[in-house]
């Protein structure tokens, strides 16, 4: 937890800095504008990182032993299709933007607020520690998931290449489906 903490507050004080002009990085950090910093950049530099934090959060239950087989399903094709994932957008990274490396302003650039960036503070120390490995998973994943619906859905609407528009589409599709199977594990609480 400590550590998306720190990660997400470093990308907004990153941003505000960039938008302050404090640019210590000027080919890949410009000015935090959608012309400047382009919205598909934008969506890899924010995605990659929640899809890397998802596969933690996965493997951190698998390890911890889940026993419910909907919720092992979940866990696996989230450490396998969001790898792939993750594979595909560094790849489109380096094809239109030049560069593997990950810019730090995207929640900023994508124009996500403070409470949508809260929806996604969740990370595999949530479910190590828990005495309930199932429920920790299925609590922590499915607010995880909607942020990456929320993400999905601006890519959607503001994508500039097809390849993310498609990507777009494929993870709300999977993502809306494993929430409807998290949200019976959840002990009652509804997250959204």
């Amino acid at each position: 937890m400590k550590r998306v903490l720190t990660l997400l507050a470093a990308m907004l004080l990153l941003g505000v800095t960039v938008g302050c002009g404090g640019d210590d990085e000027p080919s890949d950090q410009a000015a935090a504008t959608p012309s400047a910093s382009p919205f598909d950049r934008a969506f890899i530099d924010a995605m990659v990182p929640h899809h890397r934090s998802a596969i933690e959060m996965a493997e951190a239950a698998k390890s911890r032993g889940l026993s419910s087989m909907e919720l092992k399903q979940i866990a696996d094709d989230i450490i396998s299709s969001q790898q792939q994932e993750i594979d595909k957008m560094l790849a489109w990274r380096e094809q239109w933007f030049g560069s593997r490396t990950l810019g730090r302003n995207a929640a900023e650039v994508l124009g996500l607020s403070e409470s949508q960036m809260g929806m996604m503070e969740h990370d595999a120390d949530e479910i190590s520690g828990a005495v309930d490995v199932d429920q920790a998973f299925a609590q922590a994943m499915s607010p995880h998931h909607e942020g990456a619906i929320t993400m999905a859905k601006l890519a959607q609407e503001r994508g500039q290449h097809e390849e993310i528009k498609t990507l777009a589409d494929d993870i709300i599709e999977a993502q809306e489906g494993e929430i409807k199977i998290l949200q019976k594990h959840t002990g009652g609480e509804h997250h959204g």
